[in-house]
This record gives structure tokens, sequence and C-alpha cells, in this order.
């Protein structure tokens, strides 16, 4: 059982599962609210993923990279790789949990944003569901990350076909082909 969930391919599934999650969470409403500004006004809010928690998207793709990256390499990039995406998870969930401990501070940033102010505007916010579900997410990709770690030893890396192929046995040129051609003769002649 554990050797299943540690497999390249579940992981790799997992990983990608809870990026895409992340990055279609990010189009969607995280929060709402409205805030009564003297320069701006009474009015209604709604803040997007990417607007409220960029660094959450930025995180899912990171650690969709680092899972391709543990996937395809050698042992200690794959150790590497493994632990990046585990903290992307991590960080992602830290951004995503700020917000939902704050909604109304991720709204007032996204208020004065619009308006080329700096600092924040106070503002009442209320989480939507796109928010828990992006933690989820984050959640998901982390055990991922933990699954990369777990199996590493087991993965193997791109099959032989992709290295480079040894030179053809047979008599030994000991002169390169630009210093053939650069005395006039075919390099490609005998062959």
């Amino acid at each position: 059982m554990i050797d299943r969930l540690t497999s390249k391919r579940t992981v790799l599934v997992l990983v990608a599962v809870a990026a895409s999650v992340i990055l279609v969470s990010g189009s969607r409403e995280w929060v709402s609210g409205s805030t009564s500004d003297v320069v701006l006004g009474a009015g209604a809010l709604h803040g997007r993923g990417s607007d409220v928690a960029p660094a959450a998207l930025a995180a899912a793709l990171v650690g969709l990279a680092s899972a391709v990256v543990a996937a395809t390499a050698g042992s200690v990039v794959r150790v590497i790789a493994a632990c990046s995406a585990l903290m992307a998870a991590a960080l992602g969930a830290v951004v995503v949990i700020s917000v939902l401990v704050d909604p109304g501070g991720a709204l007032g940033r996204l208020a004065v944003a619009g308006t080329g102010r700096t600092g924040t505007v106070a503002a009442h916010g209320r989480v939507g569901g796109w928010a828990w579900v992006a933690l989820a997410a984050m959640l998901v990709m982390g055990i991922g990350g933990l699954g990369a770690l777990a199996g590493r030893r087991g993965w193997r890396g791109l099959s032989s076909r992709y290295d480079v192929a040894e030179p053809a046995a047979g008599p030994a040129s000991s002169a390169s082909a630009w210093d053939q051609l650069s005395r006039g003769e075919d390099p490609t002649a005998g062959h």
C-alpha cells in the first residue's frame, strides 16, 4: 500500500491535480466584503485568489515543476526537488491561511492597490469556499511532496534512450572534424 502511495505516477498525479485546482481557484472569488473609506466611499469588494494571494499560485507552479524534476532527475536532484515541492506547498498553505484568518485585511490591501495608495483600508470581509478548496489542494500537494521524499529510492530517472550515444567503434581519427576541414579534407568521406 505504501509503495503505491509513493510511486512516481501517484505522486505526479497528486501534485498535478492539486496544482491545477489551486490555479483554477485563483480565478475564483476567495473573499468578499465591504469598505467605507472616505476616499473610496462605501462599496462592495470581491477578491479573486490571484488578487489576494498571488504567492499561492506561484507556489502551485513551483510545486508542479518540482514534481516533474523529481520524477525525471537523478537521485541527488530528486531529493532537492521533492523538498522544494514540500516547501512550496507549505508556503502556499501559509499564504492561504493568512487570507482565511484575515479576509478583511486581504480586501483592504486589494482596495488600496486599486487606488494607487499605500497602506491598507479597513474592510469587513468573509471567506468564500474557493479559499478552503485552495488550502485543501495545498495540503494534497504537500502529501505529494512527502510521497516523493518517501519513495525516491524506488524511482528511476529517464530511460537511457535520452542519453548521448556512444561513439561508434572503429578506427579513431587523430584529427577532429574541424581540423580535417581546415586542411581541406572531407571529414564525412569514408563514413
